[in-house]
Order: C-alpha cells, then structure tokens, then sequence
C-alpha cells in the first residue's frame, strides 16, 4: 500500500494567556491508502487538534503533513480551503444537516457547490445515499429521520465528492450503542470497498471496530 498521509516532528501550541499551552508534541504518523485507523484518547490529550490538522482546519507551528502527495504545511488559507473540499469527508459527532433541507437536498450541497448541473449532483446524490441504505428516506427532513438515519445521511453527504480521507470526529457519540454498532459496521463496509477512514475517539469499545489504533496522550502518540 502506498503512504497518503504522513505527519512528521509535528508541533502546535495556543496561546493561553501570556503562557504558551504546548499541545501537539513532535508527532509523527504515516497512514496508508486503504486504511481505517482511529486516534484514541480522553479529552484535552490532542487528538481534535490533530483532527483539525488532519482535517486542513487548522495549521501546525513545526513539521510537515503531507496529503495525497501534497505539502499542506507549505500552503496558505485558499489552498487549506481547496484541500478540504477536493481531499476529504468529514463525519461530526453531531451530524450538521440543514434542518429544513430533505436527505437528498443535504447531500447534493457538496456538488452544487462544486459547479456540478443539478441532474448530475442529483444521479451522483442519489448512488451516496443508496450506498448507506436510505433511498427509501431521501425525501425525509432531518427531524423526520432518528439519529442514525441522520448519521447515515451526513455519512452519504461525505462520501458524495469521492473524497481522499473520510475523517471522523466521535461519529458514534450521539448515538445509542445498537445504532452506533450499526454505523461501525457501515465504515468497515465503506473501508473494504477501499475507502480510507480516520476515526477519533476516546471510546475504546468504538476504536476496536477499527483496524489499526493509535493512541494519543498529553500530546504524544503511541500505537
């Protein structure tokens, strides 16, 4: 397999007050194409300052990250911006859908946004949300849909651009353990269909669905 994401002496701090809060600690990381890894740790170890850097939401002080063969740490704003559109898809805990939008509008923003036609983005929409087992829901609004299905549609609204990187942010956080069970089945499902997934987590029981852990703590990881 080939290496499309690899961090190297990577480094962030905050300013907190007139101290320097050191965060990230010299982290170094290669992913593969392919993989489904998640990034283990409890809260305030680093890991969604990692996901923000992973995620081209954020910028490192020191180091290198690079993506799909490109130098992220080389590039400025509209670059990070072009990045996160074109490289990845991301999953929040809580599923960020346009409350008076149907299943089908949510997804089909990614490609309108994108230039595509309508009937293009809607043929393009449509294959995503079949892939997750909602076409029977695709007219749905978000309050008519339970949590799942909402998970299962921000999920389809990721995957609709064909993205590089699925990046996952505690995607089962919101849900009850059946629910969350079946959403882990889907990624593994996405991943042997060959999507490379990173989850975050601090639940041990969700990382376990994954095939590969690394954990993070006090800034420093460890697999």
């Amino acid at each position: 397999m080939e290496h499309f994401l690899k961090l190297a002496g990577v480094n962030k701090s905050y300013a907190v007050g007139e101290e320097s809060l050191h965060v990230l600690k010299n982290i170094t990381l290669s992913v593969d194409r392919g993989e489904y890894m998640t990034i283990l740790g409890p809260s305030g170890s680093g890991k969604s300052t990692l996901m923000n850097i992973l995620g081209c939401m954020d910028t490192l002080d020191s180091g290198s990250y690079f993506l799909d063969s490109e130098a992220v740490h080389e590039q400025g704003d509209g670059e990070l911006t072009r990045l996160r559109n074109e490289k990845i898809g991301f999953i929040f805990q809580k599923y960020h859908l346009v409350p008076q939008y149907t299943a089908l509008q949510n997804v089909i923003m990614p490609l309108l946004l994108r230039g595509l036609s309508r009937t293009e983005a809607i043929e393009q929409a449509e294959g995503s949300i079949r892939l997750v087992g909602l076409m029977d829901r695709i007219r749905h609004r978000p309050n008519e849909l339970s949590g799942g299905q909402q998970q299962r549609v921000a999920i389809a609204r990721a995957l609709v651009t064909k993205p590089a990187l699925l990046l996952a942010d505690e995607p089962t956080g919101a849900l009850d353990s059946t629910t969350g069970k079946e959403i882990l089945a889907l990624f593994r499902e996405l991943n042997e269909a060959g999507n490379t997934i990173v989850m975050i987590s601090h639940d041990v029981n969700v990382a376990g669905a994954s095939k590969r852990i690394i954990t993070i703590s006090d800034g420093r990881i460890s697999e």
